[in-house]
């Protein structure tokens, strides 16, 4: 905006100030630092600028149509005689607007994510997802309470979530706010320290009774199936659409050969169920991780977090059906480094909910996830008798404990082994 001559402002010179095409500013001859702004809209502010360690600040402090000249010269003297002696007057407001949780989220710890967590591209929406209702609340003040109001709303929700996910979602944020403390310094605490939940007795109860869910003979069959009707479908569509523009004379699609996926949909199934990697790592997996010489994938794991660490790759072997997956899938792929990239953006994906949902309406299978075909890899490996500590390198698990929740996956494995030594 131009610099202009201060004058003398008065209540009728404000209600002069006509609105231009631009912004503009006029400066107060009887309070130094003080302007009115006017905008195109006809609206007017008093806006107050000062200069601390040289950087030069304007700042709005009231609606010109309710605060008169005489008040707003009132109002700024206080905060321009402290920027005159060196101190910046609204440092504490914006050191509380920085600890606000929104705030630090788009802000300093998307950066520090960014540059720090190897999956930020799902870690964020997470936070926001679980946490945004929170994002007017200073850090400082979110509480347990904040937290079991959280969870009830989520055992409301159509499809409740877990007590592991619950669990998972409140680390995320106690890690958040412990960045914000520890490294950021914008609050000197948080009131989440310690805090844990715990599980109710239904929650008990199921966790003493169910293990991991994983599909059985029949189900894997229906699965399988279903996989290859929707791909049938597909094809099918694909000639319907073919057939119409051959009809109008119109550019036709390519056709989608026997040999070929119709998308990406059976190939990340077949690959989650022949390797176990999460879902996340089938998103990211890149071509330079599959070295098709050796039959393998080599990739640092998505669940080792830290980007500041010298992490070495998993080395996960590929099994025959894997590794005829993932060389048709080549032969089709478009030029991405991504093995499966978004057939919208081009990027990264993000879900594939949709079409998993679909999948087991049509194979008629009940309360299994995706993630649930890792339980299923490993429940094969454990029930083939491969031992424990080779099940947990495949799996990518840093914790032994984590991979002794599949040793009891199956009792009739267990009927069969005492058979076999035993006899019937």
């Amino acid at each position: 905006m131009p610099k202009r001559s201060a004058i003398h402002l008065t209540a009728d010179g404000v209600n002069a100030a006509k609105a231009r095409d631009k912004p503009y500013e006029i400066r107060d001859a009887g309070q130094p630092g003080l302007l009115l702004r006017v905008q195109p809209s006809g609206s007017k502010s008093w806006v107050i600028v000062y200069t601390v360690n040289g950087r030069k600040t304007r700042k709005v402090i009231g609606d010109a149509r309710k605060l008169g000249v005489k008040a707003a010269r009132t109002k700024a003297k206080k905060p321009l005689a402290i920027a005159e002696a060196g101190k910046d007057p609204y440092q504490d407001e914006k050191a509380a607007q920085s600890a606000l949780l929104g705030k630090y989220l788009d802000g300093p710890y998307k950066a520090y994510a960014e540059a720090h967590i190897l999956s930020h591209a799902d870690l964020l929406p997470r936070l926001k997802r679980n946490w945004g209702h929170l994002a007017k609340r200073s850090m400082a003040d979110i509480t347990p309470l904040d937290v079991q109001r959280w969870r009830k709303r989520k055992m409301r929700e159509q499809k409740p979530v877990s007590f592991e996910t619950l669990q998972r979602e409140l680390t995320y944020l106690k890690a958040m706010l412990g960045t914000a403390q520890k490294v950021h310094k914008l609050i000197p605490g948080h009131q989440l320290q310690g805090y844990t939940l715990t599980r109710e007795s239904a929650q008990l109860e199921d966790k003493k009774s169910k293990g991991p869910r994983y599909l059985d003979a029949a189900e894997e069959i229906a699965l399988r199936h279903a996989l290859d009707e929707r791909d049938l479908e597909l094809r099918s569509a694909r000639e319907s659409m073919r057939e119409w523009q051959r009809a109008r004379k119109r550019t036709q699609s390519r056709p989608i050969s026997e040999e070929e996926y119709p998308d990406h949909i059976t190939p990340i199934v077949l690959l989650a169920l022949n390797t176990g990697l999460r879902r996340g790592d089938l998103f990211s997996l890149e071509w330079r991780h599959v070295d098709f010489s050796n039959k393998q994938i080599r990739k640092v794991i998505d669940k080792t977090r830290r980007k500041n660490h010298d992490l070495l790759p998993a080395v996960l072997p590929l099994s025959a059906e894997a590794m005829r997956v993932l060389t048709q899938w080549k032969k089709q792929s478009a030029d991405s480094d991504l093995v499966f990239p978004s057939p919208v953006t081009g990027g990264k994906l993000n879900n594939i909910k949709k079409a998993w949902e679909g999948l087991m309406d049509s194979s008629g299978i009940q309360n299994f996830r995706f993630h649930d075909l890792r339980h299923t890899f490993a429940s094969k490996l454990v029930m083939a008798g491969i031992p424990l500590n080779t099940v947990r390198e495949l799996m990518t698990h840093s914790d032994p404990k984590m991979t002794l929740v599949y040793a009891h996956l199956s009792p009739s494995h267990k009927a069969d082994a005492i058979a076999q030594v035993f006899g019937d």
